[in-house]
Order: C-alpha cells, then sequence, then structure tokens
C-alpha cells in the first residue's frame, strides 16, 4: 500500500462532511443540521518521511493527502454497519469535505475511527486466518495492515466510539491522532578541540544492521487495532513477511552515487540522507536528515542491533580513515520497542581513536503531552 509521506503540526481542523447516506442505514435524518463535523487534533511531533511539516501539504491537492476515516453504526437491535469505509477526507478550498454526505441516525450509536497518511488500500477488518487467535477478543474487527516496507512513514491514529446524534449542528467529533509507531534517529559530534585546530572528519556512511552488515533489523509491519492502538506483528513463517531492513545513510542520499530503485529499497531498505557531510569549526553537528527518520512498529527486543560509521579525517597534512563498531542493544534499555508514540535519538561522538568512540541515547514520549521535547 502507498502511503502519503506527509508531517502534521498541532492541527485544528473543522471537518464538515458531505455526500449521501449509504446503503443499509436506515435510521437517518437527511436534515443538514444532522451533517457529521469532526475537530482533528495532532501532536507538533508527528513527522514522516517528508520534508514538508506544515498544515499546507496536509490541505494540498496531491491525490492522497488527507486522511482516512472508519464509521460503524450501532443500531439499535444490536447489529453492526458500515457509515464510512476509507472515506477520504481532503481540503476544499476554505473547508473539510469528502464526496459521500453522511448523516447522523436518530438512534443508535457510531463509532469512528481514523488514520494518517491516506491511502485507498486500507481496510479496517479482522486478522488473517493465521493470526486471528492473537486478535483482541473485544475489538476483533478493527486492525488495518500496514506493510511498512511499502510505506516506511509516521502512521498516526485515532478514534471516537459510541457516538450519538447532536444537539447542535454546530458540534463535532473530537479525533486526536496518536502516533502508532516509534521513531528512531541520531546526531553525530565529535571532540570540539579537535575543530578548534582545524580538523575536519568527513562522514561516509552510517550503517544499522542486524547479524551482518547487509542483514536487517525490525521486524517490517503488522496489524494496528484502531480501537486500541496495539499491534499484531507479522506472523514471520507466512508469505515471505518476515522481511527486514538494514538501514544507510550518506550525505547525498546515495550509495556510491547510484539511486537505488524502489523494488530494491523494498526489499532491503532505503537510503537515507545526512544533514551535513562534514563537522568542522562551523558545524559542530550531523544528524539524520528530517525526512530520513526510522519509523518501526513496536515490538520486540531485535536479537542483533550494530552500527557502523565510516569516516575520514583531516588536520593540515594528517589523513587518517576511520571504521567504528558498536552494539547498540548495550546502550538501550530492557524491551525498548514495547510500546509505540517513542522517540529514539542516539548520540555518536566520534575521536581519532576507534576505542573512544561512545554512544549514549534519549527517549522521550512522542506526543502532543510532551511534544516540545523532541523539536524537528
Amino acid at each position: 500500500m502507498k502511503f502519503l509521506r506527509l508531517a502534521f503540526y498541532v492541527l485544528i481542523a473543522q471537518l464538515v462532511l458531505s455526500g449521501c447516506a449509504g446503503e443499509g442505514v436506515e435510521e437517518t435524518s437527511s436534515s443538514s443540521s444532522s451533517e457529521i463535523n469532526f475537530d482533528a487534533y495532532v501532536g507538533r511531533n508527528a513527522s514522516t518521511r517528508s520534508s514538508i511539516t506544515d498544515i499546507k501539504f496536509l490541505q494540498g491537492s496531491v491525490w492522497n493527502a488527507g486522511f482516512g476515516v472508519f464509521a460503524r453504526y450501532n443500531h439499535i437491535d444490536g447489529t453492526i454497519s458500515s457509515l464510512m469505509d476509507t472515506e477520504h477526507v481532503t481540503w476544499r478550498e476554505n473547508h473539510w469535505g469528502y464526496d459521500h454526505i453522511r448523516f447522523w441516525p436518530s438512534n443508535g450509536k457510531v463509532d469512528f475511527y481514523a488514520f494518517a497518511p491516506y491511502s485507498p488500500q486500507v481496510r479496517m477488518g479482522s486478522l488473517p486466518s493465521e493470526l486471528a487467535g492473537k486478535a483482541d477478543i473485544n475489538s476483533p474487527n478493527t486492525y488495518i495492515d500496514f506493510p511498512s516496507n511499502m510505506s516506511p512513514v509516521d502512521l498516526v491514529w485515532a478514534n471516537q466510539p459510541k457516538q450519538t446524534a447532536p444537539k447542535s449542528p454546530n458540534s463535532k467529533v473530537q479525533f486526536k491522532f496518536k502516533h502508532a509507531l516509534i521513531r528512531l534517529g541520531f546526531d553525530i559530534t565529535a571532540n570540539q578541540v579537535l575543530e578548534e585546530k582545524g580538523a575536519v572528519i568527513t562522514v561516509d556512511k552510517v550503517i544499522l544492521y542486524g547479524a551482518n552488515e547487509t542483514s536487517g533489523i525490525f521486524l517490517m509491519g503488522g496489524h494496528l487495532n484502531l480501537k486500541t492502538g496495539k499491534w499484531v506483528p507479522y506472523d514471520v513463517t507466512y508469505d515471505n513477511k518476515s522481511i527486514r531492513w538494514f538501514y544507510t545513510w550518506t550525505p547525498t542520499g546515495k550509495v556510491d552515487g547510484k539511486d537505488e530503485t524502489l523494488e530494491e529499497q523494498q526489499r532491503k531498505g532505503p537510503i537515507y540522507k545526512l544533514s551535513a557531510p562534514q563537522l568542522d569549526n562551523k558545524t559542530f553537528s550531523i544528524a539524520n536528515e528530517k525526512d530520513s527518520y526510522i519509523f518501526i512498529i513496536p515490538q520486540p527486543m531485535p536479537a542483533n542491533f550494530n552500527l557502523k560509521i565510516t569516516y575520514k579525517v583531516k588536520q593540515g597534512n594528517f589523513v587518517e580513515d576511520v571504521t567504528v563498531y558498536k552494539d547498540l542493544l548495550k546502550v538501550l534499555p530492557k524491551d525498548p520497542f514495547g510500546v509505540g508514540g517513542k522517540a529514539y535519538t542516539f548520540h555518536f561522538k566520534l575521536s581519532l581513536d576507534p576505542v573512544d568512540f561512545k554512544v549514549t541515547t534519549d527517549v522521550v514520549s512522542w506526543g502532543p503531552v510532551n511534544d516540545k521535547t523532541m523539536p524537528l
């Protein structure tokens, strides 16, 4: 599935939904005052692999701008029918809207679910048969499939269950989006004394890998429950969905000056870009570019998580090529990747001596409550 690579800042948007009532929903009103309205709020740090981080992109004209909405109508007789399915909400000149009007039922309740970035292929339902035993018994039919090797983005989700027809036509269902994934990034610094003495450190390549330099690290996809926010990872034994990536960053976002095909990237991992090529007396830090974070589904600690950095130190006529390695499992807290909505930043400090290479890590909650702790 193709997800739009976009980013959100705090978004407060009234979504006035318009279109015609769906089949099988008999208890609805045609009064315009009964149209379903929304407010949507998203933490300012909801970033994705996109360099656009403001609402202008969300309101843009690209085919997959906006977000998707599901609605399930709980009839008074206990049956459930679909009121919305992957409904595409977009910005329309001066308001939010969509193509199929939905009205509040005159009785019963409606459960709303939303996700972003938008993709028309997303369907909400039960887990596949090979994973059915892992379904939440209280919400077995609210899962969406997320193959992140096809769409390595920051997936956000929201819901509002048990909503009833409002008494005021201006009342809105409020979506407060949450991060479904874990974000990983890094920065690179060096001994400032070296830089003050005219040393220049050119970073050639940063690689995160598993058991070896061409083996992957993380489970790449799973099924997200839009009611609970819990994940069920793919069963690694079926349908070749045990793909795991290794990750490479270079100054240009290319390897040996070459672009890899989308198929190659989906198979082994994309080539990301560094924010700068070198450390010197003017550039004291290099990081992953803001569109070059890693986003992973919550999962158990990987069996292997290793780092390799190759760089060159030049000071006057002195030039030295240096390669450093680090087992990142040794600097992580216990079970670090079990819960979504966290952001990790690894701090790599380089030196002339590979043995003196240092790594530390920070982790913060990545959401509206602590959104000032992780500026983009």
